[in-house]
């Protein structure tokens, strides 16, 4: 079972604001954010974070801005890892308690061998296109076009998300269905032009591994099913037309949620899905499964949503600070800690039980 949502608040903003932006402010942004480290401060642990995770008893959060904070007492005290980037990071996952990637934009992919401490840039978004386009021609694929488009925009997209698939796999999904896995420890990076094709280069939000298949989730209704080297990639039923941010689950049922209070769950590996009655309109940036079953989700509002009876109803909770989340991470404790726009928060163990 994944007992985390390996997506964000992010996707909702983040991977729009690059085309919002004006081309100069861009020609301004981007040359340096790549090579400049991220700056020491300590209100690191209170700003804009988009994801966490563990790494074995340690805590790894990341955020805007190229932040990485550590927590080594399960969330009470933060302090800051080094980053050789100044880039927004979206995700992090670790294959175990030392080895970890994080994505974020301009196609930055960072590695640590020692549970966070460290960083280093394996991969950024040019090398990527670089990458695609070899690749596209080498197989006298229909997407060299797009490759070369890729390749003449430089480092301008983002990954959105990430999935530590083994000891030396990991996945990265993006935007405009960008791709990228590698098998051997992030030591070379094989561009996915079959996620590129299969999802018709809509933005992929979220990736999710059940055993050998993973799933995919993204813009405009997007449900995706591939096997784990994404050599193909099947579009699922779509229950509706509006954005995902976030899957969970397991061998037993899948969950998908997103815009506007929408989340539906699925029992025979997403051929089919119900709604579930989750009483907001507000978006849907976060969730997770709880140790006992329960089902946790969190609103663009800062809003919780908390079922224990398989998603037949909710009922609302409030983080001890409310803001809007993109994460939410079970503790030993009984808690759940979130991560979002104002840094760390969490829901005590007294509301879940």
């Amino acid at each position: 079972m994944k007992n985390k949502i390996t997506t964000s608040l992010l996707p909702l903003f983040a991977a729009t604001a690059l085309a919002c932006l004006p081309a100069l402010a861009l020609a301004v942004e981007l040359p340096d954010t790549l090579s400049r480290p991220a700056m020491q401060t300590e209100l690191a642990a209170r700003s804009m974070l988009s994801a966490v995770t563990r790494a074995g008893d340690r805590l790894v959060a990341v955020g805007e801005r190229g932040h990485i904070i550590l927590s080594d007492d399960q969330g009470q005290s933060w302090r800051q890892a080094p980053s050789p980037v100044s880039v927004t990071l979206t995700a992090v996952c670790f294959a175990d308690d030392q080895r970890g990637w994080a994505v974020g934009h301009r196609g930055a992919i960072l590695h640590s061998s020692d549970a966070g401490a460290s960083w280093s840039l394996q991969l950024d978004g040019q090398r990527f296109a670089q990458a695609a386009l070899q690749l596209a021609r080498e197989q006298g694929s229909e997407l060299e076009y797009t490759a070369e488009m890729l390749v003449e925009d430089g480092a301008d997209k983002p990954f959105l998300d990430v999935q530590c698939l083994g000891d030396r796999t990991v996945l990265a999904v993006g935007a405009y269905g960008l791709g990228v896995r590698s098998g051997d420890g992030g030591a070379s990076w094989q561009p996915l032009l079959a996620l590129l094709e299969g999802t018709e280069q809509s933005h992929v939000n979220a990736v999710l591994a059940v055993g050998d298949t993973l799933y995919l989730a993204g813009e405009m209704g997007g449900l995706y099913r591939s096997d784990a080297a994404v050599s193909q990639v099947e579009r699922l039923e779509q229950p509706y037309e509006g954005s995902y941010f976030g899957l969970l689950g397991n061998s037993r049922q899948l969950l998908a949620f997103g815009l506007r209070g929408h989340a539906f769950v699925s029992s025979d590996a997403g051929q089919h899905w119900r709604q579930l009655p989750v009483p907001t309109s507000q978006s849907l940036t976060a969730g997770t499964l709880l140790s006992d079953g329960a089902l946790l989700l969190a609103d663009a509002a800062g809003g919780g949503w908390l079922s224990r009876d398989d998603g037949r109803s909710f009922s609302r909770i409030r983080a001890a600070r409310p803001f809007p989340l993109t994460e939410l991470l079970p503790l030993a404790d009984g808690s759940v800690l979130g991560v979002g726009a104002n840094g760390v928060t969490r829901f005590s163990a007294e509301q879940l039980n």
